[in-house]
């Protein structure tokens, strides 16, 4: 488990699972980076989302910015 998170790997994305859902459908890859910035990239509804913050964030996992927006744009598909 890299960091201590359940995480799954694909051509260097981590992928969805029940364990590290990200997003609502299956067939979704992503990666998130220092400070929260995170990128989505969902095949079945053929998007992408992506944050980059001007503040950072002290970690890896759980920055609640990132995870808004990606709520938003689910909730506007």
């Amino acid at each position: 488990m890299p960091g201590g998170a359940p995480l799954g790997f694909g051509l260097g994305f981590g992928i969805n699972s029940k364990e590290m859902p990200l997003a609502p459908k299956p067939n979704v890859c992503f990666w998130g980076g220092w400070g929260g910035s995170l990128v989505i990239i969902d095949q079945d509804a053929h998007m992408s989302c992506t944050y980059v913050m001007n503040r950072m964030h002290s970690g890896l996992m759980g920055d609640t910015r990132s995870a808004a927006l990606v709520g938003g744009v689910y909730a506007a598909l």
